[in-house]
């Protein structure tokens, strides 16, 4: 729904949830409906240089397939309303004249599966969740079971593909996971491309792409930590993504720790990855469903262990104050144990 800048005032802001490269979040309540939203504007810095025409073409093109979709785009945070490019400097009161796009959504519930790279330099646990419940899921939703993670984000990717579109960039910091139904909402699509063929000056980019990036934020490349400490840490989060040597890297890293059936089951995968042998995104789901299964069964076998102590301590650090600045209480963890 298209709307004017004046018609903004519905929503109250009510102070920054985050900020990107591209992109400033602010926190709004609907003032008509009382529901949690967030509100979606170019970064300041980009608007004052005159240098956010980039962040309106992806916003632009995310707009359109969210409004051609609809319903039928699975967890991704709904898009509510947006305006067309238009000063904003009454409702934002900053007196930027530039004339740009503001998105509003629905707010996700739930925590990022890593947080901002400033609450990392605060020192707070930003990994906590990534490793919880996408990488090393000891204990599993009783519901929903374990590894549900990766499934649902190569759901997401698989409706943009339909669209004649990759999804890349797909980072857990734009994920939000929510313990108490262990369901995902992503917050931001916006890096967005068009397939293309090898050439002399560019590599191929494909679904591959896509799904090396799924390799590296949310299949575990090695068996649950020992101590509750190395849960804090995000995983995988060196800034741009290089296929040959990532995979390379990923493959190093299965091989030394994996010795058994999770090996032989990741190292084809990698492969065809590699060579770009997968026809549909069908073909990859199966190979990569079956490694989850598997992953379920061996991860049963850590219950009364040092490894179940050990996430069972880092978990109990969901209890800390810095979560409660999402839609996130301790109580949210009780499928998973009494906190």
């Amino acid at each position: 729904m298209e709307i004017k800048s004046r018609d903004l005032g519905r929503y109250k802001l009510e102070g920054a949830l985050g900020e990107g490269a591209d992109l400033e979040v602010f926190a709004a309540t609907d003032t008509q409906t009382g529901a949690s939203v967030v509100v979606k504007r170019p970064h300041p810095t980009l608007l004052s240089r005159g240098r956010h025409r980039s962040v309106e073409r992806r916003m632009a093109d995310t707009i359109a397939i969210k409004e051609r979709l609809g319903l039928a785009l699975p967890h991704v945070a709904p898009l509510l309303a947006h305006t067309a490019q238009e000063p904003h400097a009454d409702y934002f009161g900053d007196g930027t004249d530039e004339r740009y796009t503001v998105v509003v959504e629905a707010r996700a519930a739930g925590v990022p599966l890593v947080g901002s790279a400033i609450d990392g330099i605060k020192r707070h646990p930003i990994g906590l969740p990534q490793n919880l419940f996408a990488l090393h899921p000891v204990k599993a939703h009783p519901e929903r079971g374990a590894f549900t993670i990766a499934g649902e984000v190569l759901a997401v990717a698989e409706v943009f593909h339909s669209q004649g579109v990759v999804l890349l960039d797909l980072r857990p910091q734009n994920v939000y996971f929510d313990p108490a139904t262990a369901a995902i909402t992503v917050i931001d699509v916006g890096n967005i491309t068009l397939e293309r063929e090898a050439t002399g000056r560019h590599p191929a980019l494909d679904m591959h792409d896509f799904y090396l990036e799924l390799f590296k934020w949310y299949v575990p490349s090695g068996p649950p930590p020992q101590e509750a400490r190395a849960y804090a840490e995000p995983y995988g989060m060196d800034s741009v993504t290089r296929f040959t040597s990532d995979l390379d890297a990923l493959s190093r890293v299965f091989a030394m720790n994996f010795t058994d059936d999770m090996g032989s089951r990741a190292m084809p995968i990698l492969e065809k990855i590699r060579s770009r042998l997968y026809a549909t995104v069908g073909e990859f789901r199966l190979d990569l469903e079956e490694m989850m299964r598997g992953l379920s069964d061996e991860y049963l076998a850590y219950s009364g262990t040092a490894s179940e102590q050990a996430w069972q301590e880092a978990a109990r650090l969901m209890t800390a104050p810095h979560w409660s600045q999402f839609l996130f209480s301790p109580e949210d963890m009780a499928p998973y144990s009494e906190f």
